[in-house]
Parts: C-alpha cells; structure tokens; sequence
C-alpha cells in the first residue's frame, strides 16, 4: 500500500495550520510523515521539506504559533505588489480563454512584467529558512509553472536543481522574482493549482491538506479536479480542510489572507489534528 500527503498552498497561513494539524495528529498516536510522496505546492512545498528533513516538528510548531526559537532564519522583505493591476490582468487572461497552458502563459508574461526584487538576496532568505539545503531521501515532488510555455513542471531530487530554488520557484508569486533554471523561467506552482493534487497517482491512498480556495483564488484546476482524478485511478482520497474553530479563529484576525492569522491556525490545527488523529488513522493504514 502506498500513501501520499499532498500539502496546498496558501501562504503563511496554510503552512502554520498544515504543520499544526500534523502535529496534533502526532499528539494523538498518528505520524503521517512515514507516506511514501509527498507532493507540495507553493507554502505546502516548504512544509514537506519541514516534514521530511529530520528537524525537530515541536520547534517547526512553535515558530509557527508564534514562538520562534533563537537564530530562527532570517525574514525576507515583503515586495511592493500592484494588486489592482495582477487582479484585473488575471481577469483578462482567463477572459480569453484557451487550454490552461495558454492561461498560464499569460499568467507567465504578468509574473515576468512585475518580478521585482534582488534575486540572490531572496535565495539566501528562503536558503536560512529552510531546515536543509539537501533534497530529503523521501520522494517529495514540488510543482511550478514555467512562465514561457505555460506548462507545469514538477521538480525532484533527480531533476538538477536545487532544493532552494525549486521551493523558490513554487512560492514566486506575482511580484516576486522567478527562478531561471535551464533557460526557463519559474512561478508558483499554485497558479497551475493549490494542491496538485493529481501528482499522486498511483499511490493507493492520498490524504490532502488543503485551505478552501477564497473566490478570488487565481488557481485554473480546482482541488474538485484533483481528487477526481486520483479517485478514477483507483486511489482512496481523503480531504481535510480547516474545521469551524480553526476559521473562527482564524477569522478574528482577519481571515486566511492575512498572515496574522498563521499563528492562531497553526494552534487551532493542532487542536484539530488531535480530533481527526482516529478518523484519518482508519484511513491512513488502512483499518
């Protein structure tokens, strides 16, 4: 039997309440870190790489609740974004229409048009963030979009980049800079879709973490799609999103798009983690 995380994207909030809702399911006598892929998108990438790197899951929690421990890594500098503009450029590349490759190059031409910022001075923030700078042995696959072609690219440990830029690229939203690697250029793996859900075919059982897409959500396939996908492979699929307390306090701060919501997701997914820990076992292993 084997069995996939899928970890979304959704910024520093979806990767506060993924690493909560893991650690509490851990509290409760279920470790989902023995899957055999792990599949992460844009903030889940960063998650997956914190799940599979040997590095202290408490310390990972804390940080995200709210409690950094000492030398926690540098910050980076958030850029100045033109969201009027990415909002209604984004509008009129989904307006035209075509294949979702041709969306997306639409959306490749935008990321290009506003990247902004010092390259190498965002690797070294993201490479001091990150508890490794090796690829883990467990097979993890990080999504991206290729800002030329529109298509969607998943890098590995056996795809010759680094691990830093690959989660670079699957995090470069608009405004930010995109990862040149082979002569391409590389955006956030979300615009394809906030899960990527459908990377997990072929394995036997694939539990999802994923926030629920706000209606502004710039993704072209749904996690809908994903799952459907997955499940007509022949794959048991089990979605979790956020349950009503982890919204209600993550709504006291503003809701899922803003990052002062991380910390009281991270505490409320652990809440939650413990309370589906017997439900998702049953899954998990099969039982």
């Amino acid at each position: 039997m084997r069995r996939a995380l899928v970890l979304a994207g959704g910024g520093y909030v979806a990767s506060s309440w993924e690493i909560g809702l893991v650690v509490g399911m851990i509290d409760a006598g279920l470790d989902v870190r023995d899957a055999d892929l792990f599949v992460g998108t844009s903030a889940g990438a960063r998650v997956a790489i914190d799940l599979t790197s040997g590095t202290s899951l408490e310390a990972v929690y804390q940080g995200r609740a709210g409690l950094p421990p000492p030398g926690s890594g540098r910050t980076e500098a958030a850029p100045a974004i033109d969201w009027p503009r990415i909002r209604t450029e984004v509008e009129a590349a989904r307006r035209e229409g075509g294949s979702t490759t041709r969306i997306l190059q639409r959306y490749g031409s935008l990321a290009l048009a506003l990247a902004t910022g010092h390259a190498p001075g965002r690797r070294e923030a993201v490479a001091a963030q990150l508890p490794t700078q090796l690829w883990p042995e467990q097979r993890v696959l990080i999504a991206a979009v290729n800002a030329e072609t529109g298509e969607r690219r998943v890098f590995d440990r056996e795809s010759g980049i680094a691990l830093v830029d690959a989660v670079i690229a699957t995090t470069a939203s608009f405004g930010a800079m995109p990862v040149a690697f082979e002569n391409h250029h590389y955006i956030d793996g979300g615009y394809f879709s906030s899960d990527n859900a459908d990377l997990a075919a072929g394995c036997d059982r694939v539990l999802i973490l994923a926030l629920r897409s706000p209606p502004q959500a710039m993704r072209l396939v749904s996690i809908e799609e994903g799952v459907e996908k997955l499940r007509a492979a022949g794959a048991e699929v089990e979605v979790i999103h956020p349950d009503e307390a982890t919204l209600a306090a993550m709504a006291a701060t503003g809701g899922q798009m803003n990052p002062a919501s991380g910390p009281p997701a991270a505490i409320a997914g652990r809440l939650q983690g413990r309370l589906a820990a017997g439900h998702v076992a049953s899954f998990w292993r099969g039982t």
